[in-house]
């Protein structure tokens, strides 16, 4: 396992040496989104009586809890700038000469805010003193840019399932927590099972287009675009979302959430917490399992910080400073999976476990009995059978073969590895699981679900002199999980390392100027092995060589095997060593010229990946004793070799060449397994490496204070995405290897990445079957497929009025561009493709005309580990992209108004807008037209399919830069900065956000079009979309006691009725948005996903009988019920070959609301020292939010119907913790 190195900066250094080690560190490191922070801003314009600007004043920005001590001077234009400010509670004073020295009193400044205090000073003597208030230190009134600032005490005191700083993101205007993305549910991510973990959409964008900064470096983990390292609540100071930004920011279309650690001060300060959470205290499911889960949650941790100070040797005080925090948490969880295994029905045995001492393997049912054909869906057919001059097991019985009679199927027709393996799996006798049919599940895994987690963090700041800054930060984290999966003897362990670390510099070099540098460090390891407890079941199952042993990193892997209606499950070892590296160097330079402050910077963020993927799969669908596609021919029945017509009953009359009527009856998966005919087969063996690639960035940024009151705020960035080739020189001749190739459909070509030698000369893949090349392929240019854009430029304008000292006018326009989503995942798209055999995959195997294929040697008679002669071959199917991408971009704006009342509230109202293009789009490629009639597959045979390319097989996904998306709303927000015991904020926002196709990439984010050749058919609000998010949160320490409201006199009443602390976070939304689909390509276009939606024949909310749909029964009763939320008689599935005509995404899943509260007892011990008491309930009314109903119409067992909830019912959680 790789590690991580983050090295600390020596403070004991003197000051001349830690400058030089840092600048020769900003020389050396290779490592931003460009240069973006979480410090921030003091400006204002200093004036006399006569407001008159006064130059030359002396201006003093004091730390208020370190006694850190910044200075300038008011420049001829009377204007001064702090820049690269860490945020702080601050004091400002003014001193001048013939004026009274001014002070204004403390105040907060909050991340990435800036704040404007003017100052009119007054005639009179220096040593005379006026303090005043900081009269509208809370209003935005120098540059247009968005964001809400979540303070200390909500965080860490508002109730956090889990502990996970990302709830608290929904707690923002412009934020969906609906994601739709690969992040959904936060795999491949440090966290704590069982916590609330999102990734929100903000203001419109994707659920990828966020970046996450941790005192401005970067805590970015590229593959599935989430955080490296989560912070400890305890540790956080404060954090706030930016959107719509200043030149400064860029990289992503959504926003940047931008977190403060907690910086230690002169006073020590700390806490250790404990959190206990179990079953015994929560409410039951609304949807109860048959056995409730028993589960058991323990936190514990503590913080502290406070200066550095050694007796005799060393005091910090004022310069040297240190914060620590770590958290531990274990969390077992046991509850029932419900599987379904054979009966000793179906495996020919008499008693389960036996031998098979019956005559055939039985498989009839009500519909299908004994000693009967039948006309229904349960029928199966023969697949050994011979006839019409076919070969008994040859495969080649094209479509004419027996039915089985009572579906008693022989016994000699076992495969004996399959029941070998099935012996081996399953050790217990089906069992009768209470409310489940015995068809759905007969067996129980109860084995329970285990984690430890380790989270610590540090930070070191050093002060040298009143000019330059410093600090190092460090955290990590560590989780170790074992879990089931799927079947009674496997489990899955998965350990997940990730860190981030990174060094500050910020250098004054006069009242002026300003510079700020920085290097930054984050890393993400995983490794998920699934294995047996029987080492040896790939033996068992006479699994060959060639499948279960050739794998790169020599592993020995049994193959999952998938049964259709049955169970799944197999091994599978992908050691991820770098599933996110990033290295950060970035810097920036402020300059102030007149009433100019002028910054520019830029920076460079290197991205890598490596990996190593070993799997396979073998599918067994029901396909091979199936009655293929509704055939309608069968050879002459007999008693011996019975035969039936599909679709009607058996008679002992019928030719070849005789019609009937048919019937698609889909056959049993687990049938054909036992038999040994699989229909699909899969294998990754794959080394996933990347050569270094990154994204540079460099901006200007001007803010021009035109008039005391009006700024300007004009800029122009430059974002280049370099994206990372796949493969190194270092994995020649290697599966997974830079020997690979990607199709441009815009060509119809297929590009090799580079050449490998001949079959004939290396043996194996990747390699060229032929030394002339096949008809459409060419090699790539430079060694690489994906070049990037070169034209990444986004100006940035905005306006900020400040009407009066309470009172600010905003408006802004910018251009921004998505760098970092998929960045690293989009280049493994073509991961060991032709002439590669990395990512081996048949479907369709053991059906008319094709050579017989086993599962224990499965690509053996397809070709086996060489390529096919050409890449367009069905076995060359990958998620591929298209060669010339580019990065998707924004046209953003907004205007808004912000009204401070008091000292500590704030109202703000925004429009805010954006028009979003050339947005990723996924999903089946060269697909045909639609047509009625023959299969695709006979029709593409024809060359009559109206491919754009109908020499190569349709692709999975093919990643283009081809849909748009609008976003319009209405966002306000009412916030109280806590003080005098009370904090809150309450959120609205009124949206709509439309996006074409789907929500993101890969063909698995949100859907995929209907029409891959015309999007805007598949245009309609997109996944995340929410019209109403209305949250609201508070902090309120109840008025009672001593020195409180409300005060009995009495010490030792006071006592008992005061130190109470309410909280609670509140959340009401629209329901979640979800299209009505049919299964299968019925367009006949040769898309194997579900991409179809229905057609809309009647209002989906009337109830009863719908005259556009008239043979169609609907339910009893009204919609928008738990059996009925939609009349599934209002859709109907569309014609073959036709497309269906129902909106995409036009229905929505019930409102959501939810209460998540807390009661803190605080128990005073000394000054300083308090322990408290803590109860906290996420839902704590325990109302259930019903789910999204079953909405595919060919599934018809839960079409319209809800069957769970999307919230968890009431959990309770309680704390202790001692804090001073």
């Amino acid at each position: 396992m790789q590690t991580m190195n983050c090295q600390s900066v020596r403070f004991a250094l003197p000051q001349w040496a830690v400058l030089l080690v840092l600048a020769v560190a900003a020389a050396l490191f290779s490592c931003s989104a460009g240069a973006q922070s979480s410090s921030s801003a003091v400006n204002g314009v200093v004036s006399d009586p006569n407001q008159a600007v006064v130059a030359g004043a002396k201006v003093t920005l004091k730390n208020t809890e370190t006694n850190v001590e910044r200075d300038t001077v008011s420049n001829g234009s009377g204007n001064y700038f702090f820049t690269n400010v860490p945020p702080a509670r601050y004091t400002v004073s003014f001193v001048m000469q013939g004026f009274q020295t001014q002070r204004i009193a403390a105040f907060d400044l909050g991340v990435a805010q800036a704040i404007t205090i003017n100052a009119s000073l007054k005639v009179g003597a220096v040593s005379e003193s006026v303090t005043v208030e900081a009269t509208g230190a809370q209003v935005e009134s120098s540059t247009a840019q968005l964001g809400t600032t979540i303070g200390q005490r909500q965080v860490n005191e508002l109730p956090l399932n889990g502990r996970n700083f990302t709830q608290l993101l929904t707690l923002t205007p412009g934020v969906s927590s609906v994601s739709t993305g690969q992040n959904s549910s936060a795999s491949n991510t440090s966290n704590v099972a069982g916590s609330t973990v999102t990734f929100p959409s903000i203001n419109g964008a994707g659920n990828r287009s966020t970046i996450f900064l941790v005192d401005g470096m970067n805590d970015n983990s590229a593959w599935y675009n989430t955080y490296a390292v989560p912070p400890i609540i305890d540790t956080i100071e404060e954090f706030k979302i930016n959107s719509h930004n200043d030149s400064q920011y860029g990289g992503s279309l959504g926003g940047v959430v931008n977190m403060t650690s907690k910086a230690g001060t002169n006073t020590y300060h700390g806490s250790a917490w404990e959190y206990i959470r179990n079953n015994s205290f929560d409410a039951q499911s609304y949807f109860p399992s048959v056995l409730k889960p028993s589960y058991h949650f323990n936190t514990y941790g503590g913080q502290a910080g406070g200066a550095v100070r050694i007796p005799h040797l060393y005091d910090g005080r004022d310069k040297t400073f240190f914060e620590f925090g770590a958290e531990i948490t274990h969390y077992a969880k046991s509850g029932a999976t419900n599987i379904l295994e054979p009966t000793a029905a179906q495996l020919g045995e008499s008693t389960y476990g036996g031998p098979q001492t019956q005559p055939a393997l039985d498989f009839s049912s009500s519909a299908c009995p004994v000693g009967s054909y039948s006309t229904a869906t349960c029928q199966l057919y023969d697949p050994t059978a011979g006839g019409n001059g076919y070969a008994a097991g040859s495969n080649g019985y094209g479509p004419y073969r027996p039915a089985y009679l009572g579906n008693q199927i022989p016994v000699s027709q076992l495969n004996k590895y399959s029941i070998a393996y099935i012996n081996a799996i399953f050790t217990q006798a089906p069992i009768a699981i209470p409310g489940v049919a015995a068809t759905v599940a007969n067996q129980q895994i109860t084995a329970a679900t285990r984690q430890r987690t380790y989270n610590y963090t540090g930070r070191i700041d050093q002060h040298i002199g009143n000019k330059d800054f410093i600090f190092f930060r460090y955290g990590g984290f560590q989780s170790y999980n074992l879990a089931p999966a799927g079947l009674p003897t496997l489990f899955t362990t998965t350990e997940l390392p990730s860190q981030q670390c990174g060094v500050n510099w910020t250098h004054i070099f006069n009242a002026s100027t300003t510079m700020q540098v920085q290097y930054a460090k984050s890393h993400v390891e995983n490794y998920v092995i699934t294995a047996f407890n029987n080492p040896n079941i790939w033996q068992v199952f006479g699994c060959s060589a060639d499948m279960c042993n050739s794998y790169v990193q020599k592993a020995t892997l049994m193959s999952t095997i998938s049964i259709t209606g049955g169970v799944s499950g197999g091994e599978n070892n992908s050691p991820t060593t770098n599933l996110s590296s990033i290295h950060e160097w970035s810097g920036s330079v402020t300059k102030t010229v007149g009433s100019h402050q002028i910054q520019a910077g830029g920076g460079w963020d290197q991205v890598n990946y490596t990996a190593v993927l070993q799997n396979a799969s073998i599918g067994f669908t029901g396909g091979s004793t199936s009655n293929f596609n509704n055939n309608t021919q069968n050879p002459t029945p007999t008693l011996a070799s019975p035969g039936c017509p599909q679709g009607v009953q058996c008679s002992t009359v019928n030719s070849v060449g005789a019609t009937s009527t048919a019937t698609k009856q889909a056959g049993s998966g687990l049938a054909d397994f036992l038999l040994d005919y699989p229909n699909n087969e899969n294998k990754r063996n794959v080394n996933l490496t990347e050569r270094p690639g990154g994204i540079a960035s460099i901006y200007l940024q001007d803010s021009w204070k035109i008039v005391q009151k009006l700024t300007f705020n004009y800029g122009l960035r430059y974002d280049r995405s370099v994206i990372p080739a796949f493969g190194t020189q270092g994995t020649v001749g290697l599966n997974g290897s830079i020997e690979t190739g990607d199709f441009d459909f815009n060509t119809g070509d297929y590009i090799v990445q580079q050449l490998p030698p001949l079959c004939s000369v290396r043996g194996h893949a990747p390699c060229l079957p032929s030394a002339t090349l096949p008809a459409h392929v060419r090699v790539a240019s430079g060694g690489k497929i994906l070049h990037g854009t070169k034209t990444n430029f986004g100006p940035r304008l905005g306006l900020a009025y400040r009407v009066n000292d309470t009172m600010s006018i905003r408006a802004g326009f910018g251009m921004t561009y998505d760098n970092w989503a998929s960045i690293i995942q989009m280049t493994q798209n073509y991961q060991g493709s032709w002439p590669d055999t990395g990512t081996l995959q048949i479907n369709n195997t053991n059906t008319p005309g094709t050579i017989y294929t086993s599962a224990q040697n499965p690509f053996a008679a397809n070709g086996g580990n060489l390529p096919s002669t050409t890449p367009f071959s069905s076995s060359n199917v990958n998620y591929m992209v298209d060669p010339q991408w580019k990065n998707p971009y924004s046209e953003q704006y907004n205007l808004g108004i912000e009204q401070q009342f008091g000292r500590n509230t704030v109202l703000s109202l925004n429009y805010v807008g954006s028009e979003s293009h050339r947005l990723d789009i996924g999903g089946y490629y060269n697909t045909g037209t639609p047509a009625a009639g023959s299969s695709f597959a006979t029709r593409q045979t024809l060359g009559t399919t109206g491919q754009p390319f109908p020499y190569t097989v349709p692709e999975k996904s093919w990643d283009h830069s081809g849909a748009n998306a609008t976003y319009n709303a209405l966002q306000a927000s009412l916030a109280r900065h806590f003080t005098s015991g009370l904090g809150f904020m309450v959120a609205y926002t009124w949206s709509k956000t439309l996006n074409e196709g789907g929500d993101g990439f890969f063909g698995v984010e949100g859907g995929v079009p209907e029409d891959p050749y015309n999007v805007k058919t598949s245009r309609g609000p997109a996944g995340f979309n929410l019209p109403h998010i209305l949250t609201a949160n508070v902090v309120y320490e109840l008025p009672f006691g001593t020195g409180k409201m409300v005060s009995t006199g009495n010490r030792t009443a006071d006592y008992v009725i005061g130190h109470w602390q309410v909280n609670s976070i509140f959340v009401a939304q629209s329901g979640r948005n979800f299209n009505v689909l049919s299964a299968g390509d019925i367009a006949n276009t040769g898309n194997a996903s579900t991409y179809e939606r229905a057609n809309l024949v009647g209002n989906p909310y009337q109830a009863g009988p719908i005259s556009g749909n008239p043979t169609c029964v609907p339910p009893a009763g009204n919609t928008r019920t738990i059996q009925q939320w939609f009349n599934p008689c209002a859709f109907a599935t569309p014609a073959s070959g036709t497309l269906g005509n129902s909106p995409r995404n036009f229905l929505q899943a019930a409102n959501y609301f939810n209460v998540d509260a807390s009661i803190f007892r605080i128990f005073p011990i000394k000054e300083r020292l308090q322990a408290k008491l803590d109860v906290e309930a996420f839902n704590v009314l325990n109302h259930p939010i019903l789910g999204t109903p079953g909405s595919t119409t060919t599934t018809t067992t839960t079409y319209g119907i809800i069957t769970g909830t999307n919230n968890t019912s009431r959990v309770l959680q309680g704390a202790v913790r001692i804090q001073f």
